[in-house]
């Protein structure tokens, strides 16, 4: 028994540490030195602000028909977008700015029975209007048509990407000019190491109450872009299409070096 207690004795003394915390070791010149070796960062942040007025606008309408079979609800759907198709062609539209996104049926049933008693069809159609006139004319085939609805409008800029490198430039310029008034204010020398961008996107969805009478909806704040609003018609002479901001925040890592 003696012998076992001394065997698990040693045992016990000769077993490494799990974790040792890391020991600087030096007289106080070299650890002056060692940490005077250490790379010295700093993150300077750039931001830029670039607002254009919209040049279209993807409204999203739906087409929905209920009829007791499938195969008619189907036919029906399809006779209305082809109606709604030819009243938007007929006012000037290209067949090119309307396009089917989504398609759902939905069946409903009776409290008794499992067999469907109708069966309801939506679809999706999404339609580009490039000005005043082709917003207004899409507003109307709510109005002109019982089946059709409106969801949404998406306003866009077919120049996206030019603004998009407008503003990266102009965040860049923003973090160099904070870059120079920190060297020249501190004595110090900043070398870019590294950098991160983040933006917002330009496109800004719109949601509305559906169009009465063929007009604009009333004044609706833009989410995420502060106080650009879309206007009633006849209001005030600015575009239904609202003004779009895009937004680009840069962040460049320094090194730090005394001049």
């Amino acid at each position: 028994m003696k012998i076992l207690l001394v065997i698990i004795g040693v045992a016990l003394v000769t077993v490494p540490p799990v974790r040792a915390d890391t020991e600087l070791k030096g007289t106080p010149t070299e650890l002056a030195a060692y940490l005077a070796g250490l790379p010295k960062t700093v993150n300077v942040t750039g931001e830029s602000e670039v607002k254009v007025q919209a040049d279209r606008a993807i409204i999203t309408l739906k087409v929905s028909t209920e009829k007791k079979s499938l195969a008619d609800a189907l036919r029906s759907n399809e006779e209305v977008r082809n109606q709604l198709a030819d009243f938007l062609k007929g006012r000037g539209l290209g067949s090119d700015q309307i396009r089917a996104s989504r398609f759902s049926s939905t069946q409903k049933y009776g409290v008794f029975s499992e067999k469907a008693k109708s069966h309801r069809v939506d679809n999706l159609i999404k339609v580009t209007a490039r000005d005043e006139k082709e917003f207004q004319t899409i507003a109307s085939a709510t109005d002109k048509f019982a089946e059709v609805s409106y969801i949404e409008a998406v306003f866009e800029h077919s120049g996206k990407e030019s603004l998009k490198a407008k503003a990266i430039a102009q965040a860049c310029d923003n973090a160099t000019s904070h870059k120079k008034v920190f060297e020249e204010k501190l004595g110090l020398k900043l070398t870019p190491r590294r950098f991160t961008e983040g933006t917002v996107p330009i496109e800004t969805p719109v949601s509305r109450p559906s169009f009465q009478g063929g007009s604009a909806p009333r004044a609706t704040p833009i989410p995420g872009i502060g106080d650009s609003r879309v206007f009633e018609a006849g209001s005030e002479p600015i575009s239904a299409f609202g003004e779009l901001v895009f937004k680009v925040f840069v962040t460049v890592e320094y090194s730090v070096e005394s001049k």
